[in-house]
């Protein structure tokens, strides 16, 4: 076992906001407020987090004052020059344009903003993880070598961002990286037989719930230390705190009975290998 407070460490999925958001809405209470970077770089420091990947939420608004997505693709593309190489961004996708209006800034936000990949989140646009409209952004990233998140915490068999649905773009695109985020939740058996990667940001602590310690760790063993990807969601959890997120997955993992080299892929080495870093 080792111990994750000390523990050299990359967040894989947490969401940052721009300033200009924050300051449009300054009578916010919600989790959202600590969604700051000068907050976030605090809890970086505090825990050893060395770098950080901002996931934006195929939601124009709550990254932009602009409303659009090339403002949003600037705006991640500031969040990382302002601490160079501590930040990676993916790309957001903006479910008001065409398909292949997506495509064209999705290939801007590479090539102008040096994101770092796209995130999809079927929930938030309401178009299904294999529905023939996200066909080209999935054409796109597999051609460009791009890593694409996949939102999946579903609640049924038919939500648009349901394990089942995740399968069939693996199928469709057999080259395709992909990191389900959320770990399909508790759909999660249906990705065992997959070559996904997952990420348990936000399920960590759900699991714990529903589960107990025993059956999440037994969880994480099936996945296998070469698919398992650190990550958090902070500041957003359907159980915790903001304040509690860091502490909570870092004792529930530094109890877990992984290796030295196993740890370190979780950690930092499955997401640095996406990354191409």
């Amino acid at each position: 076992m080792v111990d994750w407070r000390k523990l050299k460490k990359i967040d894989a999925h947490i969401h940052i906001l721009p300033d200009a958001v924050h300051e449009a809405n300054p009578d916010a209470d919600d989790v959202w407020v600590h969604a700051d970077l000068t907050q976030y770089l605090a809890k970086m420091e505090a825990f050893h987090i060395e770098k950080a990947v901002i996931m934006p939420f195929n939601d124009p608004w709550l990254m932009s004052m602009e409303f659009t997505i090339d403002a949003v693709h600037r705006n991640l593309a500031a969040l990382k020059q302002q601490y160079p190489g501590r930040f990676f961004a993916f790309a957001d996708v903006d479910p008001r344009n065409a398909p292949e209006e997506s495509v064209k800034a999705l290939g801007r936000a590479i090539d102008r903003c040096g994101l770092d990949g796209i995130k999809l989140h079927p929930t938030n646009t309401g178009i299904s993880a294999d529905d023939e409209c996200n066909q080209a952004i999935y054409a796109f990233a597999q051609q460009r070598d791009l890593p694409v998140a996949i939102h999946s915490y579903p609640h049924t068999a038919d939500d648009p961002d349901a394990a089942a649905r995740i399968l069939r773009v693996l199928e469709q695109y057999p080259k395709l990286r992909v990191i389900v985020s959320h770990m399909g939740a508790f759909q999660w058996e249906a990705l065992l037989p997959t070559r996904a990667y997952v990420d348990f940001s936000a399920i960590l602590p759900h699991f714990l719930r529903s589960y107990g310690f025993a059956k999440t760790e037994d969880i994480l063993h099936r996945f296998g230390a070469d698919r398992l990807i650190f990550a958090t969601d902070y500041p957003d959890s359907r159980i915790l705190q903001p304040g509690e997120i860091y502490p909570s997955y870092l004792d529930a993992l530094s109890r877990m009975d992984f290796t030295r080299q196993e740890t370190e892929k979780i950690a930092y080495g499955n997401i640095e290998k996406l990354l191409h870093r």
